[in-house]
């Protein structure tokens, strides 16, 4: 009986372990504002890929690319799943992220309201290959 005990509470303490454990990418803990980055910290990209955020559902956003606000008409939204991204392409201001370091941030605010003047901001690094 004693061992049996002994074997459940092993258990537990290993599901609560998995539970708390870290396993966003880059070992970052994200903010409940955000449900996930692309890319990921520290992720290597390819030149023309997308980079943006998925905001909690009740958010809305604009990126800001090494320290640059990307224009609101060439950013791509999913407005119910609060959903942020930019490609760069042929009629965008930029055709491709040249290579190398960049710094990317998510600047959030609640959806329906006016951008305040100081919103929410979470910010990341990723790599660009040649």
């Amino acid at each position: 009986m004693l061992a049996g005990a002994v074997v459940l509470v092993v258990l537990n303490l290993g599901i609560f372990a998995l539970d708390q454990s870290d396993t966003s990418p880059g070992g970052r803990t994200l903010p409940n504002t955000i449900d996930s980055l692309t890319p990921p910290p520290g992720e290597l990209i390819r030149p023309q890929d997308t980079i943006g955020a998925d905001l909690r559902d009740d958010l809305t956003g604009v990126l800001v690319l090494d320290g640059v606000e990307i224009p609101e008409d060439q950013l791509e939204r999913v407005v119910p799943l609060a959903q942020v991204a930019f490609r760069p392409g042929a009629d965008q201001e930029l055709e491709r992220f040249d290579p190398g370091a960049h710094n990317l941030a998510v600047l959030f605010w609640q959806q329906g309201k006016e951008r305040p003047a100081n919103p929410g901001s979470y910010s990341w690094s990723f790599r660009v290959g040649a």
